[in-house]
């Protein structure tokens, strides 16, 4: 019995020393691992001094630059960022299961705003339309938002409002130069009234930038059903082509580039979360900052999005179509989506201009300024003889529309610049100089100005009522005595 309970308190002593062994071997381990990380982290900062790369390292406050400005970046739906999404970005857009992705509300940088409703726009937005205000939506793509453009006001959908509301001040200036608002009488001065431009309505003109970068038709058709015909626009722009003719043709719209394969990938989908976990220190350990760039890494999921600005001209060139049956495939996606849209318009007494957006293909060669001309040198001939052979059918689809729907729909062709367009256009292959946007806003003024349903129609001046014949008196005759 003695023996037994010596046993037990020799061996619970033995399990208790043991235990205490394994804690003090656990707590060694963790205290030699951080003492081993930071002299690795000392004798890493000592190398990088010698080597003279210490700039590299150091901790900078860099000023945004116009090209991460436009930069998209994605969150999911609960507003959090993907792991291994570009943290370089700066225009944050959101998954959305309705139109692919959106911008998120209420979003500034030096160079755009985003009011409370996603919209490139400096002033907010109410749904109800406010009395006399006529509304115009600008759908589009990265072209459309005004890549690279200094501000809102450097845009399309600001020049144009500016344009309208010169034209509107010129009316009222100078009424004599339009036609009147009630023809004369005299059949020659009618003739030569008839002759001067139409005035445009009276109003209040806005012009809303809903375009998204990386949109293609089939975004934008969700956009208006879903988003825009609720703030009851009275005419829809469209400047788009250049993206539908590189989505491919079994694809419905632009979603967030390679997520669902990103996601399915383990390895990639840990890595970039390791590499996220890392990310508040990395300014703060050289050996983090080693760790990331060389072994955690992600691969970028937004790298292939359809801003195409940094795409060289031989992967462009991989996605145009590779044959006349998936160029039609594009070509009738691209023409039943705008079917749609003009159905969902003039259901809300709202007229449609679509033009096909400029491509530098599109501009004279002997037009092109060296800067023009080293970015189709880049693009190569292959990119160039590709899309001067097929987007040619997209400002085709256009024309058709309108005959399809002459009443509700005009087609403008932005794809072969006149001569007329500033020298230079370009930025890219897609994205226009501020001067060339203020040229396509002055192209879109043109073909507002020209809709029977903005202008103001003379009404005929009523036929003066005849003079009444003067009454005439009989004379009574006196009748004389014979």
């Amino acid at each position: 019995m003695f023996k037994s309970k010596s046993k037990e308190r020799y061996l619970f002593k033995t399990r208790r020393k043991k235990r205490r062994q394994r804690q003090f071997f656990w707590l060694w381990l963790l205290v030699s691992g951080v003492l081993s990380l930071l002299v690795l982290e000392l004798i890493t900062r000592i190398f990088i001094d010698i080597t003279g790369k210490r700039g590299e390292f150091a901790q900078t406050t860099e000023e945004q630059t116009i090209d991460d400005a436009y930069q998209l970046k994605f969150l999911n739906e609960a507003g959090e960022s993907y792991p291994g999404s570009s943290e370089k970005g700066s225009l944050v857009a959101q998954r959305s299961l309705s139109v692919g992705y959106k911008l998120v509300n209420n979003q500034n940088s030096p160079y755009w705003k985003i009011n409370e409703r996603g919209f490139r726009d400096t002033e907010p937005l109410p749904v109800a339309k406010p009395e006399g205000e006529v509304r115009i939506f600008l759908l589009g793509s990265s072209t459309a938002f005004g890549y690279g453009s200094s501000s809102n006001q450097t845009a399309i959908a600001e020049m144009l409002e500016l344009r309208l509301q010169e034209r509107l001040q010129q009316q009222q200036n100078a009424p004599q130069i339009y036609k009147p608002d009630v023809l004369p009488l005299d059949a020659t001065a009618k003739v030569e009234a008839l002759k001067k431009p139409s005035k445009l309505k009276s109003g209040t003109y806005r012009v809303i930038n809903a375009a998204v970068p990386g949109y293609t038709s089939g975004n934008q058709l969700a956009q208006l059903a879903l988003q825009i015909i609720n703030y009851k626009p009275d005419l829809i722009l469209m400047l788009n082509g250049y993206e539908d003719l590189m989505l491919a043709g079994d694809e419905t719209a632009t979603q967030i580039p390679q997520l669902e394969e990103y996601l399915d990938d383990a390895p990639s989908y840990l890595l970039a979360s390791a590499n996220q976990f890392l990310k508040p220190i990395e300014d703060k350990s050289y050996l983090v900052k080693i760790l990331q760039d060389s072994v955690l890494k992600p691969q970028d999921i937004t790298k292939d999005t359809l801003v195409f600005r940094h795409k060289t001209g031989q992967e462009l060139a991989t996605i145009a179509p590779q044959d006349q049956t998936e160029l039609q495939r594009r070509i009738d996606r691209y023409f039943q989506n705008h079917k749609q849209i003009v159905t969902l318009a003039t259901g809300a007494n709202a007229s449609v201009i679509v033009a096909t957006q400029p491509e530098i293909t599109g501009r004279n060669p002997s037009k092109l300024t060296p800067t023009e001309g080293e970015i189709v040198t880049q693009l190569g001939r292959t990119y160039i003889k590709t899309i001067k052979a097929n987007y040619p059918r997209f400002v085709g689809a256009n024309q058709y529309l309108a005959k399809v729907f002459p009443k509700n729909v005009k087609a403008i062709n932005l794809y072969n610049l006149s001569d007329r367009y500033p020298s230079p256009s370009f930025i890219d292959a897609i994205h226009l100089t501020e001067a060339a946007n203020a040229m396509v806003a002055e192209q879109f003024y043109y073909a507002i100005a020209a809709l029977t349903k903005m202008q103001v129609i003379p009404k005929e001046a009523p036929k003066p009522k005849p003079k009444p014949k003067p009454k005439v008196t009989p004379i009574k005759s006196s009748s004389s005595n014979e």
